[in-house]
């Protein structure tokens, strides 16, 4: 693993603590890796309010959401041959002594050495059945394999690559009896799971009660940035990145509302786009190329003699066009790099730039049937998801018919 040095930040450090009831990290490298990521996301406001597409409020949790999202960064810059696994899916047996098995990606083929499925709702999930814990370290990096030694749905036998389960909390936050019971499952054993806190820089212990309730305003940032300035955030990748990632101003500006990239009719047509204006001027000139349309009210209009969709503003001008062919090629490359479904497709709430990690990739942050998710896309394709999102809030069944779900279709 690379060496990293933790590096303060303002009056202090953030630390990370293991509890001792559990088992430490397994290397000295840990928890070098690990602060940089726990330092940046520990700035951010313990949760977040947003307004999903819909104008619905919803609750994030930012701290996890950046944690994640800088591992997950990680993650596909090696191509998932990487230590670290954020949030993996695993499958819960019946029996109580079973070996747990990680949901593994239905789009790359039947590969053994695919990487984990990034999506919360895999393919052949039972209700009730599936847990998510936050880290997985692996054994050896050369296997996407996260888990024990067992087989995957596949059939396909694999190794023990499954070195600690880590369970990252923050202030305020603690380990339910039911998460211990199904995590220790699925490290096998005590011995293999780790539970560690975050301390804030100034603070000498760990935080113990919940916190109350979120306020609207944050106090200065401990390392002295304003509030509002994009952020170097600690991303690694096999080679040194061209340029430094940076995640975005809205996750520590002092407001509450925090406005979906995808939004629907109303607020298209009323001129009421605000999500584009809470990123960073890099973002936006990414988003200019690849989608206009987020620039500016208008409506989505279907041509379908010539199988192509339409965004026209107010003025009635044609901002922006996509042929059917073009959406459904940009909906098989996101499906490859998202393993989202039409299903999960249909119920993505709210969605916002999280990350510029650099080389044209951006982390998104979605909220898809209340869960909150983390994919890496390249702007055009941040673009192509839009776009389906938005249409589909008008016209569904049109959608589900242009990327092949029939019976989808049929049912809206």
């Amino acid at each position: 693993m690379t060496t990293l040095t933790p590096k303060m930040a303002g009056n202090g450090v953030t630390r990370l603590e293991e509890d001792r009831q559990y088992a430490k990290l397994p290397t000295s490298e840990n928890k070098p890796y690990l602060q940089p990521k726990a330092d940046v996301a520990i700035k951010s406001p313990s949760v977040r309010t947003g307004v999903s597409k819909s104008g619905r409020s919803i609750t994030i949790n930012a701290r996890q959401v950046v944690m994640s999202g800088l591992i997950i960064a990680d993650e596909w810059l090696h191509e998932f041959l990487w230590y670290y696994k954020a949030e993996v899916c695993f499958d819960m047996p019946l029996d109580p002594t079973g070996v747990p098995k990680p949901f593994l990606s239905t789009t790359q083929g039947n590969n053994p050495n695919r990487r984990h499925s990034l999506t919360p709702f895999p393919k052949g999930m039972r209700k009730g059945w599936l847990r998510r814990p936050d880290l997985i370290i692996v054994k050896n990096k050369a296997m996407r394999w996260p888990g024990r030694a067992t087989t995957d749905h596949d059939g396909v036998a694999h190794g023990d690559n499954l070195h600690r389960l880590v369970e990252i909390k923050f202030p305020g936050d603690s380990l339910g009896r039911e998460q211990a019971i199904s995590y220790q499952q699925i490290a096998g054993g005590r011995d293999r799971f780790t539970l560690l806190h975050v301390i804030p820089p100034r603070e000498k212990q760990r935080q113990t009660e919940p916190v109350k309730q979120p306020s609207p305003m944050f106090a200065p940032r401990a390392d002295g940035i304003p509030r509002g300035e994009n952020r170097r955030v600690p991303v690694y990748g096999p080679q040194s990145l061209p340029d430094p990632a940076f995640y975005e101003a809205w996750l520590d500006e002092a407001k509450q509302l925090v406005h979906s990239l995808a939004e629907d009719g109303k607020a298209i047509a009323r001129d009421l786009r605000q999500a584009v204006g809470q990123l960073s001027a890099k973002v936006q000139a990414e988003l200019k190329q690849h989608a206009p349309w987020l620039f500016t009210a208008g409506h989505w209009l279907q041509d379908k003699a010539s199988e192509t969709w339409h965004f026209v503003n107010e003025q009635g001008q044609r901002i922006a066009s996509w042929t059917s062919a073009q959406l459904r090629a940009a909906w098989e490359e996101i499906q490859r790099c998202t393993d989202l479904t039409l299903e999960t497709l249909r119920q993505i709430d709210w969605t916002q730039v999280l990350l510029d990690i650099g080389k044209g990739l951006l982390a998104v942050a979605a909220v898809v049937a209340g869960v909150v998710v983390v994919f890496v896309l390249g702007g055009w394709l941040v673009a192509a998801l839009t776009a389906l999102v938005e249409i589909g809030a008008a016209a569904w069944a049109a959608v589900a018919a242009m990327l092949g779900g029939g019976a989808l279709a049929a049912a809206s």
